[in-house]
């Protein structure tokens, strides 16, 4: 049975990504057709003309250099002591299709899983689609952040952003998905591609046959997350701040 109109947060941090992109990101889940509360949160530098766009405004002091661990963990502990029923996460440079927030919820009305994801279609700067998918995400490896949404039973996992040793940020979607299956928190997929994924990966453009950007980041920048995981330090700072070792839950 559906909660009365369910109340949903759906968590944007920011940096110093274009106008542009918080446009778009901001306007996808304003036409989405389930009601849901936008908070954008700035990384040490926010826009004042966010203030004008009818969304929960939260701005921090300074950058905190973590793939925006911070502020995104902050603004979920903050919507759920506001009562929220169901947290969602959107990158700045994303965007949501239609009918995404209203499929997960659907989704959530079946399995009643805590957690529901989705899939991404990927994109260029410009926003063109690249007409590809990734292995890891198809054979349910990897779950991106935005295409999490998270139902209150689940929400005493939101301090994994804030917990997580920052040399981890670079893969903070593959940790937060570890300390999930630590939990033993049921994840169901939609299996529907309902986020846009403005892609800065070189692999993703070399699989769509695509010239490899200026700047795009490539595998090796995980190498130094991965190899600190796999080290004495890691597994002792890791298990003292989260409580579990990510790589027994991180399936190759």
């Amino acid at each position: 049975m559906r909660d009365p109109d369910p109340r949903i947060a759906v968590i944007t941090p920011y940096y110093r990504e274009p106008v542009e992109f918080l446009d778009q990101c901001h306007r996808s889940v304003a036409v989405q057709d389930v009601a849901a509360d936008h908070i954008m949160i700035a990384d040490g530098h926010p826009l004042d003309i966010v203030d004008q766009w009818g969304v929960g405004h939260v701005r921090l002091p300074r950058a905190h250099g973590d793939n925006g661990n911070t502020p995104r963990g902050l603004a979920a502990l903050l919507a759920r002591s506001e009562g929220y029923d169901f947290i969602a996460f959107l990158d700045a440079d994303n965007w949501y299709h239609p009918g995404h927030l209203r499929s997960l919820l659907q989704l959530w009305e079946r399995e009643r899983s805590p957690v529901c994801a989705s899939l991404r279609t990927f994109h260029d700067a410009a926003g063109v689609d690249l007409g590809i998918s990734e292995a890891e995400e198809d054979e349910f490896r990897h779950v991106d952040a935005s295409c999490l949404m998270l139902h209150r039973t689940a929400f005493d996992s939101l301090s994994l952003w804030l917990d997580m040793p920052k040399i981890l940020s670079p893969i903070g979607d593959r940790i937060f998905l570890a300390g999930l299956l630590h939990r033993k928190l049921a994840i169901a997929s939609t299996q529907a591609r309902t986020v846009a994924f403005r892609s800065q990966y070189a692999v993703h453009h070399a699989s769509a046959d695509r010239p490899i950007p200026e700047g795009a980041k490539s595998d090796e920048s995980f190498a130094p997350a991965l190899a600190y995981l796999a080290t004495a330090q890691g597994v002792s700072q890791c298990v003292e701040a989260m409580g579990f070792w990510p790589l027994t839950y991180m399936r190759n």
